[in-house]
């Protein structure tokens, strides 16, 4: 009796394993996104922000069932903004994990290291957080959508900004790099066609914190302006050596969006204040538009969740270009692949975000020229 007992028990036991395991078997697979961005070293703070941004997003969709029924994971690795890193990077991301999409790589050298491995492959390269002019051309590469505003439009606001205020006498403080000298190129033709020239230029080695041998050659040039072409810690460290050089002469620091301004008005206190920098996506603080609401709500369910972040333009733009990419996957099917996900992304024409518009076709995968310019007031808040 207690052999017959035992037997049954077994069978049950088995049979139950067996529906237990063909349930897990029957879910879908994960939708699987690489990104490489700079989680250490100068730019982390950045990498960071646009990270939480972007998965902030991912976890509101994948609690409402995700795209399709199927959840999206987010793989992130660090390359401390190093162009080999970022390239292993990648091949571990491609041929490793599998991932349907690059999605996020972060600034200049690492996105234009790891691009041309994406475009190979044939995998969906989308929403880098980088704007030069190359990665906007046309007809567009077929693998590559951006999501935000190019560096070059940024410029332009900024330009448009020195003007109004008057200001003609205009310096450089770039990194000594290939993107920093397309901004040098950029800027100056850009100031020849306002009948300007810059007083000069300055250069300082990416992620180095040492801008003293710039700083000297800025102050002496005596501008009413800086154009700050270096980002993070690296730009934190310049604008406070600047001002202990300059002993307080008035200048007009201008900077675009990559700058990190949240980082700036945390780290530089009331020395931020009055910084100009143009901005790619609306303000996530104001709630004027419906997805910065929806942003500020997806913030609110995280923090009651146990993190702890903070409303910011970076964050905000990874926020953006995840909700890119959810349609892209939702126009893309139950099962896509990665030229299935390159032609759904391809049908997203004039596309509304939440008051955010985003464009795409066949040949031009720009996104969006969305630029506002902000200046940093008193107590770190950014006023447009």
């Amino acid at each position: 009796m207690r052999r017959r007992q035992l037997v049954i028990r077994l069978a049950a036991f088995a049979a139950a394993a067996h529906l237990s395991f063909s349930v897990h078997a029957a879910e879908p697979a994960d939708i699987v996104l690489g990104q490489s961005a700079p989680l250490s070293g100068s730019f982390s703070e950045m990498g960071e922000a646009y990270r939480d941004g972007a998965q902030i997003y991912f976890e509101k969709i994948n609690k409402e069932g995700g795209v399709n029924g199927r959840r999206i994971r987010l793989i992130t690795l660090d390359d401390g903004y190093d162009a080999k890193r970022a390239q292993a990077n990648t091949t571990e991301l491609i041929e490793h994990h599998q991932a349907l999409a690059l999605f996020g790589h972060m600034f200049t050298n690492t996105v234009f290291a790891s691009l041309p491995m994406a475009t190979a492959a044939g995998v969906p390269y989308v929403a880098p957080y980088a704007g030069n002019e190359s990665l906007y051309a046309r007809p567009a590469n077929h693998i590559l959508f951006m999501t935000r505003a190019s560096y070059s439009n940024e410029l332009d606001a900024l330009l448009r900004h020195v003007q109004a205020m008057g200001l003609s006498r205009v310096a450089l403080a770039r990194y000594d790099s290939a993107g920093g000298v397309a901004l040098q190129k950029d800027l100056e033709e850009k100031l020849k066609e306002i009948k300007l020239a810059p007083v000069g230029v300055a250069t300082m080695r990416l992620n180095s914190l040492q801008p003293a041998d710039a700083v000297l050659k800025i102050v002496n040039m005596h501008p009413q302006a800086i154009i700050l072409g270096v980002s993070g810690d690296d730009a934190v460290a310049f604008v406070q050596q600047f001002n202990q050089a300059a002993n307080k002469v008035p200048v007009q620091f201008l900077a675009r969006s990559l700058i990190g301004g949240h980082q700036l008005a945390v780290k530089l206190g009331k020395e931020s204040r009055g910084i100009v920098i143009s901005q790619v996506a609306p303000s996530p603080f104001n709630g004027e538009t419906h997805i910065s609401r929806e942003y500020q709500a997806a913030l609110k369910s995280a923090n009651a969740a146990g993190r702890k972040l903070i409303a910011s333009y970076i964050g905000f733009d990874g926020y953006i270009a995840a909700k890119v990419i959810v349609e892209g996957l939702r126009r893309a099917g139950p099962n896509p692949g990665r030229p299935a996900l390159t032609k759904a992304l391809e049908t997203m024409h004039h596309w509304d975000a939440g008051d955010f518009i985003v464009n795409y076709d066949e040949s031009d995968h720009t996104g969006s020229k969305f630029v506002t310019v902000t200046v940093i007031g008193a107590g770190g808040h950014f006023i447009e």
